[in-house]
């Protein structure tokens, strides 16, 4: 080795530190292919459509059936008699009767009167499946077993039942805020006396409220 190569030998030396630091600096820098595939897969993917659309009564009827486990025939009878969608509130639900009222195209714009229709619905889908859940325990969807025989109820059981109808009805279970806030709606049913049976009327009306929001009724 002469005394030429042994002068570059420093110099190659440095020459490849300052390389590695380069990379690593870089490195440091720059995301990986795995950060930014792991970070586009985090982020929402925008909706082709994104536009909520108001549910028809036939698939309001259809969810409340499979959600409630709930024969489609026996979800509402209109004063006891006249099936809510096929016979009451077709025309104001969104469907059509062409053979009898020649209505062959849904209305262009909801009827003022569709919130009431859906809110007969709701009723007495929650008071027929609570009304089930009383006489079948054993395959009670949303109204299981008290915690208490009085009016109190314990904070685990309406925690319970509160993500018992959020699961059944909106397939997912209640926030932290919806659990407190049907917990609080408790004290209300339950307050003056009124209410001869408060975890049974608080058990329809918690089931009512989520059957009639916005998460329900659009999809």
């Amino acid at each position: 080795m002469d005394g030429r190569e042994e002068d570059m030998r420093p110099k190659m030396i440095a020459s490849l530190i300052a390389g590695a630091l380069l990379m690593s600096a870089c490195a440091s820098i720059s995301p990986s292919t795995t950060d930014v595939a792991m970070a586009e897969a985090a982020s929402p993917v925008p909706s082709a459509d994104p536009r909520v659309k108001y549910k028809d009564g036939e698939r309001y009827l259809d969810d409340l059936s499979e959600a409630l486990a709930m024969p489609r025939e026996a979800i509402c009878k209109e004063l006891g008699r006249y099936d809510c969608f096929a016979d009451a509130f077709r025309i104001v639900l969104g469907g059509v009767e062409g053979p009898n009222l020649l209505v062959n195209e849904p209305l262009e714009f909801e009827a003022l009167t569709a919130p009431i229709a859906y809110d007969r619905v709701a009723l007495n889908v929650c008071v027929s499946r609570v009304d089930l859940d009383v006489a079948k325990p054993t395959t009670a969807v949303l109204f299981k077993p008290k915690g208490k025989a009085g009016r109190k109820q314990s904070k685990a059981w309406l925690s319970t039942t509160a993500d018992q109808i959020y699961g059944a009805l909106l397939r997912r279970d209640a926030t932290p805020t919806e659990r407190a806030q049907l917990a609080a709606f408790y004290d209300d049913v339950a307050k003056g006396g009124v209410s001869k049976d408060p975890a049974k009327d608080w058990t329809v009306l918690s089931c009512f409220a989520v059957a009639t929001s916005l998460e329900a009724i659009f999809y």
